[in-house]
C-alpha cells in the first residue's frame, strides 16, 4: 500500500510541477529573447539549459517536494519517477522545416534532460540535509547515547 501511495504522490507532484513550469515559461522565456547562440558545443549546451530553465526550476521544486512528502527510508529514490516522467512525458516538442543538425539535436537533448538531472540532484541534496538534521537533532536530545 505504501508503494502505491508513493507512486501516486510522485505522479501528482509531476503533474503539479507541469503547471508550475507553465506559469514560469513566460518569465524565463524572456531571458532567451534576442540572444544569439554560437555554433559550438558549449553554445548548444547553454541554449539547452536556458530554454529549459522554467521546467528546471519546477523540476527542482518537484524533487524537493517528493523527498519531503514521500514516506520511505530512501525517499530520494522516488524522485527518479518524477525525473523519468520529465524525460518521457515532458511537453517539449520541436518541429523543423528542414532536417535537424547535430547541434540542434544536442540542444534538444540538453533541453529535455537537464530538468530531470536537476530534479534528481535536488532530491539527493534535500534527503542528505534532512538526514543530517535528523541525526543532529537526535544527538542533541537529552539522554541520547553518543
Amino acid at each position: 500500500m505504501s508503494r502505491m501511495r508513493n507512486v501516486l504522490i510522485s505522479f501528482g507532484v509531476f503533474w503539479a510541477s507541469l503547471w508550475v513550469a507553465w506559469l514560469l515559461a513566460q518569465p524565463f522565456g524572456k531571458l532567451n529573447d534576442r540572444i544569439v547562440y554560437g555554433d559550438g558545443v558549449l553554445s548548444a549546451l547553454a541554449m539547452g539549459v536556458m530554454s529549459s530553465m522554467g521546467r528546471t526550476l519546477a523540476a527542482v521544486l518537484a524533487g524537493v517536494l517528493v523527498t519531503v512528502v514521500v514516506a520511505s527510508r530512501r525517499c530520494e529514490l522516488w524522485a527518479l519517477v518524477v525525473a523519468a516522467l520529465y524525460v518521457v512525458a515532458a511537453p517539449v516538442r520541436h518541429h523543423w522545416g528542414y532536417p535537424a543538425t547535430a547541434w540542434d539535436r544536442l540542444w534538444q537533448s540538453v533541453d529535455l534532460g537537464f530538468p530531470a538531472i536537476a530534479c534528481i540532484a535536488a532530491a539527493v541534496v534535500t534527503a542528505r540535509l534532512r538526514r543530517k538534521r535528523a541525526n543532529t537533532t537526535r544527538m542533541a536530545q537529552p539522554g541520547a547515547a553518543g
